[in-house]
């Protein structure tokens, strides 16, 4: 099951109600087999360095982000259907609908599970 969670950027907060993806089947089948996304904006994976779009029917971007919350890589506009490149040194991957958020390398993001 996955748990609720608030993000914040920069200190402001820029997303209420975003998935935590805690329970297997969760981290398992993530934003595939979904028409349009079942959460707001964003779906939240610890330890997930490698992703995929396999089964995904709509872009989303990727944001990496190292074990202090800092962004360390992301990727804009996903297609369906792709593999991206591991990010090794990553804690943290958001997956990010709509393309709502502007993040930059160095980024400050803080997530609180509620």
């Amino acid at each position: 099951m996955s748990k609720k969670s608030k993000i914040f950027l920069n200190g402001e907060l820029i997303c209420v109600n975003c998935n935590l993806a805690s329970g297997f089947f969760d981290r398992l089948f993530g934003l595939m087999f979904l028409k349009k996304p079942r959460f707001q904006k964003v779906l939240i994976f610890k330890n997930a360095p490698w992703i995929h779009s396999f089964f995904v029917f709509f872009r989303f971007d990727a944001i990496f982000l190292d074990d202090s919350f800092r962004v360390i890589a992301y990727k804009n506009n996903i297609p369906p259907f792709s593999i991206l490149k591991p990010i090794f040194n990553s804690t943290y991957t958001l997956e990010v609908v709509n393309r709502c958020f502007d993040f930059k390398i160095g980024d400050k993001i803080l997530i609180d599970e509620h």
